[in-house]
């Protein structure tokens, strides 16, 4: 199975979902799908598992989410907003909708995609047992695989939306009884998704696939969807005695109570994916050798890899849409908002606004450890070109492996004429000669523009999106162990991640201080890869709206000598920088969840999220 998720049969396998009304509306099949055609044959129905595949792990990536133009880091504090055209842009200035943002659905999801997907997975349940030329074992992981698709897709939801409809089968009978009616209640939909990841887990193979069908779910990715959903399940938006705001539906969107058991049972799913990865060969990638707690000198090389490298052994699953066609859109989506070198030729100014924000920056360690200086809004001068280069110079390695900085080529793709700061063929800040201190220059393109996902990749513009990584797994268990007040344990696995990256030691022990630390290192290492904007809703962060997800936005700005000739991204060009306010995004604590679309409120079967 040459390149698995490449050879997807999408139109003979569902032509349903763009036609049909969202919840509880039974689909209409008539001259768009033939069961028997599908069903019929072992190559067809492996090809519906592999559209079950594409659509269900899209979720939240591009050409999967409700917003049609960019990517969720514009609205999760980590980079500029994008264009006036995109729905990141309209979030951050007005905020989550329940008509939908960029013309298409409420909030920051498809909610309609969200069933249509979870049916073609119970259609393929469903079906599969009518293939004449396949085994009884092949057609057991078959079913197991797309049970873990609905997991994944309702672990998505959960912390999205919280209570969700329960539905057990694909409704394609109008007496069906596999459907709730209605909103389930946040512990109710907890309890499905851990049916199902049991469910998923008995049927599939006790090890990993193949190297021919790698990239298929596992035992390992499926403790992983239980462990993250039992994470949010224990943060304090969920774990709580009291709604974040009332709103009548109150057990949609809290447990009721707030529990330490909660924190506990996190722990040991996450645990249990470690067991896992260790009898099955992943492994944080961490090849320096220098010994538990001491800095790896190889974390550059390491981190890129484990960000970077399709089917490294860190990754327990990923988005594996390896396509090439810059043109073949929602195909491509990934690649349009996550490429921004000159390899991709797909109207590549679409992401020319979509720069690193300071308010990121400012996360990021020097190489030693300690804090670096940073300008900041306010300051009597501009600071000397000298002092940027520095700071870059000795940053720690995650940001090098993934941004090209102002003044900088990109140390991810070193000696590749595409990576290089003067052929990069836009800005890759906010420059120019007109002096405007302390005002801004311009807006948008930030301190530099991301990279992550193209460590080495030369002229390949597809990369294969993370949805599991072992780092998340190491800074689950830091985070949960932290608030079961156990901060050797918390430190422990901390450390891994931390150590991996270059740094020193973490030492600190009091709670709340090591619980800043966690979540900082967690906003680093999971940088761009969707984790950010889920993160500090269900922490509560107190700052969320002061400069994380709302709030001044701020971008630092470059001041180029009035004799510089050439490109505006070398060194040789920068006379000073400062920091300034080039927008403020919008917060409200009714966006802690999304909202459901009111056109399926107005069906009168859903309730609504507290404050839409």
């Amino acid at each position: 199975m040459k390149k698995f998720l490449i050879s997807i049969l999408i139109t003979v396998s569902f032509g349903l979902a763009a036609c049909q009304d969202t919840f509880l509306q039974m689909p209409d099949t008539t001259g768009t799908v033939d069961l028997d055609e599908v069903y019929g044959s072992a190559k067809n129905a492996r090809s519906a598992l592999m559209t079950c595949y594409r659509e269900a792990l899209i979720h939240g990536l591009p050409g999967g989410w409700g917003v049609g133009h960019g990517t969720l880091g514009a609205i999760s504090g980590e980079i500029s907003r994008g264009y006036s055209w995109h729905g990141t842009y309209t979030i951050s200035q007005s905020g989550l909708d329940v008509n939908g943002t960029d013309g298409s659905d409420a909030g920051a999801d498809h909610f309609g995609n969200n069933w249509a997907y979870i049916r073609h997975c119970f259609t393929v349940r469903e079906n599969i047992d009518r293939v004449p030329d396949m085994s009884a074992e092949e057609k057991g992981w078959i079913k197991a695989e797309a049970t873990a698709l609905v997991a994944y897709r309702y672990m998505g939801m959960f912390y999205r939306y919280g209570g969700m409809p329960i539905v057990r089968s694909s409704f394609s009978n109008p007496a069906d009884p596999g459907v709730s009616a209605g909103r389930a209640s946040l512990q109710e939909t907890l309890d499905y998704i851990l049916e199902l990841c049991q469910a998923a887990y008995d049927a599939l193979p006790e090890g990993d696939w193949a190297a021919a069908d790698a990239g298929r779910m596992t035992r390992g990715a499926v403790l992983a969807i239980e462990a993250r959903t039992l994470l949010f399940a224990a943060r304090p938006l969920f774990n709580s005695a009291t709604p974040y705001l009332s709103g009548g539906h109150d057990n949609l969107v809290c447990f009721g109570t707030r529990s330490e058991e909660r924190w506990q049972k996190a722990v040991d799913a996450n645990e249990a994916v470690l067991r896992w990865a260790a009898e099955n060969g992943y492994a944080l990638i961490d090849t320096g050798g220098a010994g538990t707690g001491n800095p790896n000198p190889h974390a550059f090389d390491d981190y890129a890899t484990a960000t970077s490298t399709p089917a490294n052994r860190e990754v327990l699953l990923a988005y594996k849409c390896d396509e090439t066609n810059h043109w073949n859109w929602p195909g491509s989506a990934i690649f349009y908002y996550n490429n921004y070198s000159p390899v991709w030729t797909n109207n590549r100014w679409d992401t020319d606004v979509s720069g690193v924000l300071t308010n990121f920056l400012e996360l990021y360690y020097k190489a030693d450890g300690t804090e670096l200086s940073w300008a900041a809004v306010g300051e009597p001068a501009p600071r000397p070109a000298e002092e940027w280069l520095q700071n870059i110079e000795q940053i720690e390695p995650r940001a090098k492996a993934d941004n090209i900085f102002m003044g900088f080529d990109a140390f991810n793709n070193a000696g590749h004429s595409s990576w290089s700061a003067n052929n990069w063929g836009r800005q890759t800040s906010n420059a120019g000669k007109k002096t405007a201190f302390p005002a801004a220059i311009e807006t948008g393109k930030g301190c530099a523009a991301p990279t992550k996902f193209y460590y080495k990749a030369g002229t390949r513009v597809w990369f294969e999106f993370p949805l599991f990584r072992l780092a998340e797994t190491y800074l689950n268990l830091a985070e949960a162990y932290n608030e079961l007040g156990n901060a050797s344990k918390a430190l422990e696995n901390l450390n891994r991640v931390h150590n991996r990256a270059g740094l020193p030691a973490i030492r600190q022990t009091d709670q709340a201080a090591l619980r800043q630390i966690i979540r900082r290192e967690r906003a680093i290492e999971l940088y761009r890869e969707n984790h950010r904007y889920y993160d500090v809703k269900h922490w509560k962060d107190e700052r969320i709206g002061d400069g994380i997800l709302g709030g001044d936005m701020r971008e630092l700005q470059f001041k180029i000598r009035e004799d510089h000739s050439g490109s505006f991204n070398l060194a040789s060009g920068i006379e000073s920088w400062w920091d300034a306010v080039t927008y403020t995004a919008y917060w409200n604590p009714r966006m802690f969840l999304e909202p459901i679309p009111q056109s399926e409120i107005n069906k009168g079967t859903l309730a609504q999220n507290p404050g839409y």
